[in-house]
């Protein structure tokens, strides 16, 4: 196994209390983050004739800055992690 590999793997299970915090910044309850994930699968046209489309792109848009915060977390964490073992 590539040690590179490795390393995201024990950076990934290592940042699960930022994972929570990061929750609870972006979703108030497990409600709402459910609800994101069923307005990311509803089409936007199924939702606008529903008269949700805003709920849905609001929704959406939170999931996506959670998911996206998450994994730039990770991929700095890697890059400060390979200069700090590159000057070693």
């Amino acid at each position: 196994m590539d040690w590179e590999i490795l390393i995201v793997i024990i950076l990934l299970i290592i940042n699960y209390p930022v994972y929570k915090l990061l929750y609870r910044l972006f979703f108030y309850d497990a409600d709402e983050f459910d609800e994101s994930v069923r307005y990311s699968f509803t089409p936007n046209f199924i939702s606008f004739f529903r008269g949700e489309y805003w709920e849905d792109k609001m929704s959406t848009f939170k999931l996506q800055m959670y998911i996206f915060s998450c994994i730039i977390i990770i991929f700095l964490e890697f890059i400060l992690f390979n200069k700090i073992i590159g000057y070693l």
